[in-house]
């Protein structure tokens, strides 16, 4: 009967110590690095009660290769964003970056990222040009907060706690305003790709 016992307190340790380094396993996916641990920007969109999870759409960064658009001509199409854009003009400016005008009269700069990547913005609302890499269904972490910096006259962030009051004012923003989009919204994720922080910026749609 004792060796019984010791069995089971043996079972009950060797599975508490398993949880202990337990991690989360992702899918190998050439469209995007791990997600453990990542702040990225995304749309948080609807909440699940029952499965008790946010609809999530992490977005990254379109990035061209500085040979490409050193090559750009008036006249060609660029595609950013999700959209196709025709090239009316496009010129070398400082720090190694380029100044593009579209024929519908927007206005873009290409900005070195890394050794050979370039990442687009619009030079009027100074968005990135990004694109939907995943649609994943997240689970907040106990403890989920809400960091509000989207008054630009507020120095430090107005912060919220908890899911409950995080999910009114979500219902209130999307009412009135943009809801969390990922033009001004980043995710923090934690080891077990629970969201444990949602912050938003200040942004010219709001």
């Amino acid at each position: 009967m004792k060796k019984l016992i010791s069995l089971v307190l043996l079972a009950v340790m060797l599975f508490s110590v398993s949880l202990a380094f337990a991690k989360t396993v992702e899918p190998e996916d050439t469209d995007y690095e791990r997600l453990a641990g990542r702040v990225i920007n995304a749309t948080v969109g609807e909440y699940n009660p029952d499965t008790k999870t946010f609809t999530v759409y992490l977005y990254e960064n379109d990035r061209f290769e500085r040979e490409d658009v050193a090559k750009i001509a008036a006249g060609d199409t660029l595609l950013a964003g999700g959209y196709l854009y025709k090239v009316k003009e496009i010129s070398p400016a400082e720090d190694g970056e380029f100044k593009l005008a579209t024929e519908d009269g927007e206005e873009m700069i290409f900005s070195p990222k890394g050794d050979d990547d370039m990442i687009l913005m619009n030079v009027i609302n100074d968005r990135r040009y990004t694109h939907v890499f995943a649609v994943l269904h997240l689970p907040a972490a106990e403890g989920l907060v809400y960091e509000d910096t989207t008054d630009p006259e507020k120095m430090e962030p107005v912060v919220t706690r908890g899911l409950d009051e995080i999910l009114k004012i979500k219902e209130e923003r999307e009412k009135t305003s943009i809801g969390f989009d990922h033009y001004a919204t980043v995710i923090e994720l934690n080891d077990a790709l629970e969201i444990v922080r949602i912050h938003q910026d200040y942004d010219v749609a709001q």
